[in-house]
């Protein structure tokens, strides 16, 4: 059952869009951080036996900020050792085939999107005891913890999540004249149609039209009241791509590149996009709330960043996805290294780690509205976070997980998105059927088949 449930999932895998890292992907390496001749503190066991803890990250996650945490973290547990490995893109995603391998990790970061496969799949440790004799297990939320929870097993902890909201540069829209961020559709064209100005290079609106545009896309499909599929009882994938949701989110796509919002030119690509963010030669688009500070590093400045709830569709709300990682340990390493993994994670997960990272964030002028899992930290109150980005974060809790399958027919929609913006002339409704015949017979027959063979 493992192995067929390990095959089961692998070119979903391969396939996953890199979300975290976004940006080119670098050779494997490793950085090994030595441990401190520092004394101990007091809870930390002096003879116990030394335990060097494999840990995938990336570059851009391995700052100077997170090695003294690490470093910290050695002091207090002298026997363990945190040997990095970089793994640009999403280590998570790479974890899964490490462990049909047998070269994985004794722990990692995993993206919610992954999450509920793998725990699925058995390569998780299953955290109950050692989160029961944790003492700030009391301070942790519980709908956290349900949601990461299969068969009462905890199988991992939330490190930070997010959701997806509207940004917009307020200088932008204080030349412009505009007073209040779009909270529909319409609005959103309209004011796009104003703060537009070619001459100065400058678009109305952006969205992702060359890469990962199912990513974005699938946003506007939930404001309109859809989704792009569905998971059966059976655990088996069905598709939706001819929801009448999923055509009036194309048609408005239609609409906004009618219009001559969108940036002329439709190769650009992810990192495309936040440059031009943050040079104010885009006036608003779809933003994660960990790209703050990427954005304060390109040179923006903090206080031209407005952050609003995304605009509402046809259905007349506002459906936005709660992102994030979850910290977890390999179920196949020894068990010396997944209670010292334990210790990691709960050493990073503490009210002082975070706190810490508060005051990093304001020392560095970036500070991302994401939202911890732990009831008694207040971002906020620790970094002196504008009220309007709390109200936006408040309002945004509870969002949806991506569409179910995104990871093997995202590409699909993905080409759909493209054709629909590139051609004028595209008839949305074949288009979307047309990928959605084509994933069916290429993809999911075959998925939903080995889905059942392995029940």
């Amino acid at each position: 059952m493992m192995k067929k449930a390990l095959s089961l999932l692998l070119a979903s895998v391969m396939a996953l869009s890199l979300l975290a890292g976004c940006g080119s992907t670098a050779p494997s390496s490793s950085a090994a951080v030595g441990s401190s001749s520092a004394a101990p503190s007091s809870t930390a066991s002096t003879d116990a036996e030394p335990v060097e803890l494999t840990y995938w990250t990336t570059s851009a996650r391995l700052t100077d900020f997170e090695l003294s945490l690490q470093e910290e973290f050695m002091k207090q547990h002298p026997n363990i050792t945190i040997n990095n490995v970089i793994k640009e893109g999403d280590p998570g995603n790479d974890f899964y085939t490490a462990v049909a391998a047998g070269n994985a990790p004794d722990m990692v970061e995993v993206s919610f999107t992954m999450m509920d496969k793998y725990m699925d799949a058995g390569i998780l440790e299953p955290l109950n005891s050692y989160f029961d004799a944790w003492e700030d297990k009391g301070a942790y939320d519980q709908v956290y913890l349900d949601s990461f929870t299969r068969n009462d097993d905890l199988l991992g902890l939330v490190s930070w999540s997010t959701a997806f909201y509207l940004a917009y540069n307020k200088a932008l829209f204080e030349q412009a004249g505009i007073e209040a961020p779009p909270a529909t559709w319409e609005e959103a064209l309209e004011d796009a149609k104003l703060l537009n100005d070619p001459d100065n290079q400058v678009a109305g609106y952006a969205t992702l039209t060359s890469e990962w545009t199912e990513w974005f896309f699938q946003y506007y499909v939930w404001q309109a009241g859809g989704d792009l599929s569905k998971e059966n009882e059976d655990g088996t994938l069905e598709l939706t791509f001819t929801d009448p949701a999923v055509i009036e989110a194309g048609k408005y796509y239609q609409e906004l590149r009618a219009a001559n919002v969108l940036p002329s030119d439709l190769t650009l690509k992810f990192g495309d996009l936040q440059d031009k963010f943050a040079q104010g030669k885009i006036a608003m688009m779809p933003f994660a709330g960990d790209w703050v500070s990427i954005m304060v590093a390109k040179g923006m400045k903090v206080e031209d960043i407005g952050l609003a709830l995304l605009p509402a569709g046809p259905s007349g709300k506002s459906v936005t996805t709660d992102m994030g990682q979850c910290m977890v340990i390999n179920a196949k390493t020894s068990q010396e290294k997944k209670d010292a993994a334990w210790e990691y994670i709960k050493f990073m997960l503490s009210l002082d780690t975070l706190n810490k990272r508060a005051e990093n964030m304001v020392a560095t002028g970036g500070i991302n509205p994401q939202i911890y899992a732990r009831n008694d930290f207040d971002l906020a109150a620790a970094t002196g976070m504008p009220a309007e980005w709390t109200e936006v974060v408040n309002a945004s809790k509870g969002g949806r997980l991506e569409f179910p399958g995104k990871a093997i027919v995202g590409s699909y929609v993905d080409r759909a998105v493209q054709n629909i913006l590139t051609d004028p002339n595209a008839d949305v409704e074949k288009e979307f059927a047309a990928a959605q015949e084509s994933a069916q017979l290429e993809v999911v027959d075959d998925y939903n088949a080995e889905i059942k063979e392995a029940a």
